[in-house]
């Protein structure tokens, strides 16, 4: 389990806690989801969560393979809507990003955090020269570079990067062959 990276109230952590992100069986997944929905309930009602990475959920401009929806919008047409998302199995990922951030190795993280502070944001021209450091990074510690690919993706927006720049680290990442 990842630690957060979000401050959390001792009944959050208590919440937090209570979660299985990486359920072994239908019985775990299924007594994580009250836990889900009021940890997340929680976190929005005292705006804790990072806007940026409520903006991965809920802006279609974060979302390129979308069609123009949201990942919200994705389930509200699916027929989830309101409270009901925040205890969807498939909410799960988006609240472990939520808590968490990327799921990357440190050595990634702080690379991309330190080269966004010279600028305050990332540029076209910043992802490019950390296109060859995050594919590397895929190989040397062994990542699915489509699971990868998505992170790194969130990584470059919190650092400021814009969607379209993000995504063109994501599309080169993604098309690492593995082993």
């Amino acid at each position: 389990m990842r630690d957060p990276d979000v401050v959390l109230t001792d009944e959050e952590q208590a919440l937090f806690l209570l979660i299985k992100f990486n359920w072994k069986n239908h019985n775990e997944l299924r007594c994580s989801l009250d836990p889900m929905r009021l940890l997340a309930l929680s976190l929005f009602e005292r705006s804790a969560i990072p806007e940026i990475r409520i903006a991965y959920f809920t802006d279609p401009d974060f979302n390129l393979g979308g069609r123009g929806k949201s990942r919200e919008e994705i389930f509200e047409n699916n027929g989830t809507t309101g409270d009901e998302i925040l205890r969807h199995p498939h909410f799960l990922k988006h609240l472990e990003y939520f808590l968490c951030g990327p799921n990357l190795p440190s050595v990634a993280i702080d690379t991309f955090k330190r080269e966004a502070l010279c600028s305050g944001y990332l540029t076209g021209g910043d992802v490019n020269d950390l296109t060859p450091f995050a594919r590397s990074c895929v190989r040397s510690n062994g990542l699915d570079p489509h699971v990868a690919a998505d992170e790194f993706f969130k990584l470059a927006i919190e650092c400021g990067a814009g969607p379209s720049y993000a995504d063109t680290l994501r599309k080169s990442v993604r098309t690492i062959k593995q082993r």
